[in-house]
Protein backbone atom coordinates (compact mmCIF):
# COMPACT_ATOMS: atom_id res chain seq x y z
CA UNK A 1 0.00 0.00 0.00
CA UNK A 2 1.31 3.19 -0.97
CA UNK A 3 1.74 5.75 2.04
CA UNK A 4 4.27 8.74 0.15
CA UNK A 5 3.26 10.75 3.42
CA UNK A 6 4.58 8.54 5.67
CA UNK A 7 7.84 7.55 3.51
CA UNK A 8 8.52 11.75 3.28
CA UNK A 9 7.38 12.03 7.00
CA UNK A 10 10.36 8.75 8.22
CA UNK A 11 13.28 10.30 5.95
CA UNK A 12 12.79 13.83 8.17
CA UNK A 13 12.35 12.26 11.57
CA UNK A 14 15.62 10.65 10.51
CA UNK A 15 17.08 13.84 9.27
CA UNK A 16 18.17 12.47 5.97
CA UNK A 17 19.66 15.33 4.35
CA UNK A 18 17.89 16.00 1.09
CA UNK A 19 15.49 18.50 -0.91
CA UNK A 20 12.02 17.41 -2.31
CA UNK A 21 11.84 17.49 -5.59
CA UNK A 22 9.49 16.26 -8.38
CA UNK A 23 5.54 16.23 -8.46
CA UNK A 24 5.54 16.20 -4.51
CA UNK A 25 7.34 19.22 -4.72
CA UNK A 26 5.01 20.61 -6.95
CA UNK A 27 1.88 19.92 -4.33
CA UNK A 28 3.78 21.90 -1.76
CA UNK A 29 4.31 24.84 -4.35
CA UNK A 30 0.15 24.78 -4.86
CA UNK A 31 -0.16 22.22 -7.63
CA UNK A 32 -3.44 20.15 -8.01
CA UNK A 33 -1.77 17.27 -9.88
CA UNK A 34 -1.78 13.60 -8.15
CA UNK A 35 2.14 12.20 -8.08
CA UNK A 36 2.48 8.66 -7.61
CA UNK A 37 6.25 8.95 -6.13
CA UNK A 38 8.47 10.62 -3.96
CA UNK A 39 11.64 11.95 -5.86
CA UNK A 40 14.25 13.45 -3.76
CA UNK A 41 17.50 14.79 -4.42
CA UNK A 42 20.99 13.87 -2.01
CA UNK A 43 24.53 13.63 -1.74
CA UNK A 44 25.47 9.92 -2.66
CA UNK A 45 27.84 9.80 0.22
CA UNK A 46 28.64 6.33 2.17
CA UNK A 47 27.47 7.99 4.75
CA UNK A 48 24.27 9.28 3.39
CA UNK A 49 23.51 6.69 1.24
CA UNK A 50 24.42 4.38 4.70
CA UNK A 51 21.71 6.20 6.82
CA UNK A 52 19.03 5.74 3.49
CA UNK A 53 19.57 2.18 4.02
CA UNK A 54 18.90 1.95 7.68
CA UNK A 55 15.98 3.97 7.60
CA UNK A 56 14.28 1.85 4.78
CA UNK A 57 15.29 -1.39 5.67
CA UNK A 58 12.23 -2.20 7.43
CA UNK A 59 10.34 -1.43 4.38
CA UNK A 60 11.88 -3.86 1.99
CA UNK A 61 13.13 -1.19 -0.47
CA UNK A 62 13.77 -3.07 -3.76
CA UNK A 63 15.86 -1.47 -6.69
CA UNK A 64 12.86 -0.95 -9.51
CA UNK A 65 14.74 -0.54 -12.81
CA UNK A 66 16.07 -4.47 -12.39
CA UNK A 67 12.65 -5.49 -10.57
CA UNK A 68 13.30 -8.97 -11.98
CA UNK A 69 16.33 -9.68 -9.96
CA UNK A 70 14.30 -7.95 -7.06
CA UNK A 71 17.50 -6.53 -5.41
CA UNK A 72 17.42 -4.96 -2.43
CA UNK A 73 18.77 -1.48 -1.40
CA UNK A 74 19.69 -2.93 1.94
CA UNK A 75 22.72 -4.78 -0.22
CA UNK A 76 22.79 -3.61 -3.72
CA UNK A 77 24.67 -1.72 -4.87
CA UNK A 78 27.75 -2.97 -3.00
CA UNK A 79 30.32 -0.07 -4.33
CA UNK A 80 29.08 3.43 -4.53
CA UNK A 81 31.40 4.43 -6.90
CA UNK A 82 29.88 6.91 -9.58
CA UNK A 83 26.26 6.25 -8.18
CA UNK A 84 24.48 8.80 -9.69
CA UNK A 85 20.75 7.77 -8.71
CA UNK A 86 18.59 5.29 -6.86
CA UNK A 87 15.13 4.26 -8.14
CA UNK A 88 13.45 2.11 -4.99
CA UNK A 89 9.82 0.16 -4.45
CA UNK A 90 9.27 0.34 -0.86
CA UNK A 91 6.48 -1.47 1.37
CA UNK A 92 5.44 3.07 1.33
CA UNK A 93 5.47 3.64 -2.61
CA UNK A 94 8.38 4.37 -4.96
CA UNK A 95 11.07 7.13 -4.23
CA UNK A 96 13.61 7.99 -6.44
CA UNK A 97 16.85 9.17 -5.02
CA UNK A 98 19.02 11.88 -7.68
CA UNK A 99 22.08 13.37 -6.73
CA UNK A 100 21.03 15.73 -9.76
CA UNK A 101 18.18 17.01 -12.00
CA UNK A 102 19.01 18.96 -15.09
CA UNK A 103 18.98 21.67 -15.79
CA UNK A 104 18.10 22.72 -11.92
CA UNK A 105 22.17 21.15 -10.90
CA UNK A 106 23.72 19.35 -8.19
CA UNK A 107 22.38 18.19 -4.63
CA UNK A 108 24.45 21.41 -3.82
CA UNK A 109 23.05 23.75 -6.19
CA UNK A 110 19.45 22.65 -5.64
CA UNK A 111 19.84 22.58 -1.83
CA UNK A 112 21.39 26.04 -2.24
CA UNK A 113 18.40 27.65 -4.05
CA UNK A 114 15.64 25.40 -1.85
CA UNK A 115 13.19 26.91 0.60
CA UNK A 116 12.35 25.81 3.59
CA UNK A 117 8.96 24.82 4.98
CA UNK A 118 7.18 23.50 7.92
CA UNK A 119 6.30 19.59 6.76
CA UNK A 120 4.65 16.90 8.91
CA UNK A 121 6.43 19.05 12.46
CA UNK A 122 10.00 19.41 10.61
CA UNK A 123 11.56 21.52 8.38
CA UNK A 124 11.71 20.45 4.96
CA UNK A 125 13.65 21.94 2.19
CA UNK A 126 12.10 21.88 -1.24
CA UNK A 127 13.25 22.61 -4.67
CA UNK A 128 12.51 26.50 -5.06
CA UNK A 129 9.16 26.83 -7.83
CA UNK A 130 12.05 28.70 -10.52
CA UNK A 131 14.03 25.63 -10.80
CA UNK A 132 11.05 23.29 -10.46
CA UNK A 133 9.38 24.83 -13.50
CA UNK A 134 13.07 24.81 -15.26
CA UNK A 135 12.99 21.05 -14.46
CA UNK A 136 9.34 20.20 -15.74
CA UNK A 137 9.63 21.82 -18.72
CA UNK A 138 12.85 20.23 -19.66
CA UNK A 139 11.41 17.38 -19.64
CA UNK A 140 8.75 17.63 -22.09
CA UNK A 141 6.69 14.87 -20.93
CA UNK A 142 2.60 15.82 -21.00
CA UNK A 143 1.79 15.84 -17.57
CA UNK A 144 5.36 17.91 -16.43
CA UNK A 145 4.41 20.40 -19.55
CA UNK A 146 1.12 20.74 -17.40
CA UNK A 147 2.49 20.73 -14.23
CA UNK A 148 5.25 23.80 -15.66
CA UNK A 149 1.94 25.75 -16.51
CA UNK A 150 0.33 24.96 -13.34
CA UNK A 151 3.43 26.35 -11.15
CA UNK A 152 3.80 29.48 -13.70
CA UNK A 153 0.35 30.45 -12.21
CA UNK A 154 1.65 29.87 -8.87
CA UNK A 155 4.30 31.78 -9.19
CA UNK A 156 2.69 34.59 -10.77
CA UNK A 157 0.14 34.97 -8.55
CA UNK A 158 2.45 35.09 -5.32
CA UNK A 159 4.44 37.64 -7.12
CA UNK A 160 1.69 39.76 -7.38
CA UNK A 161 1.26 39.28 -3.10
Amino acid sequence: MQNLKKLLNLLLENEIDFVLIGGFAAVVHGSTLVTQDLDICTSMTIENVEKLREVLKKYNPIHRMNIDKKLSFIEHPRSLDSLKNIYLSTDLGVLDILSETKPAGDFETIKKNSIQISLYGHLCRVISIDDLIRVKESMKRPKDVQAAEELKKIRSQINKS
